[in-house]
């Protein structure tokens, strides 16, 4: 929902403008895309520190290596579509965000494996299920319609998007003793984005049936 506010916002055209004359030239999309990967990573790797050490300073660290990766997520977008956008750059910011997504999920269930397994696999679930219909859906759609969508690869926005995943990620990481219920309440808000997508591809293959 807030990936679809911001791509429709007026900010997001002048802060891809500000970014790409800055950027362009200097750094390749794709490199940056690796760059938040690596930042992403270490992000989940202090949140597993945070869980042996039981020091409140990993989770700090990692909460800050989070946001520059999500940050650095927004700056790649803004190069690739400032210059000129691919779709191999396209698959490789799908697949770095998913590794950072689940890595991170992968860490804080370390935290307390026997609390939040349940919770931990119905998320990793959900995810697999989102994905899938992304996929199916995006797939199936023409270059037309590829094209309207103004992305590399298509996709239609829903309920769970990065925005809010990043989100539900840093409260779960900052709020300990609420991670069992963010973890379920997360899980079910994807599940449900991907019954929205499945909804939202029967409607949009039965209106192309009908043309």
């Amino acid at each position: 929902m807030i990936d679809n506010w911001l791509f429709n916002s007026k900010f997001k055209e002048k802060f891809e403008e500000f970014v790409g004359r800055r950027l362009i030239g200097k750094v390749t999309a794709n490199q940056l895309t690796l760059i938040g990967l690596i930042i992403g990573l270490f992000s989940a790797f202090f949140i597993f520190y945070s869980g042996i050490l039981q020091e409140i300073i990993f989770i700090v660290i990692s909460i800050i290596f989070m946001v520059i990766s999500f940050f650095i997520d927004t700056l790649d977008g803004a190069v690739a579509r400032f210059g000129k956008t691919t779709i191999f750059g396209g698959i490789l910011d799908v697949f770095c965000d998913r590794v950072v997504e689940i890595f991170v999920l992968m860490a804080l269930i370390s935290t307390q494996p026997l609390i939040l397994m349940w919770p931990g696999i119905f998320s990793l679930g959900a995810i697999i299920l989102c994905i899938t219909m992304f996929l199916i859906v995006g797939g199936s759609i023409k270059e037309k319609d590829l094209e309207d969508s103004k992305k590399v690869i298509y996709y239609r926005y829903g309920l769970m998007e990065r925005s809010e995943t990043l989100l539900f990620l840093l409260l779960i990481t900052i709020l300990v003793l609420w991670r069992f219920i963010l973890l379920m309440i997360f899980a079910i808000l994807v599940f449900i984005t991907a019954l929205l997508r499945l909804r939202d591809a029967y409607i949009l293959f039965k209106i192309e049936k009908i043309k």
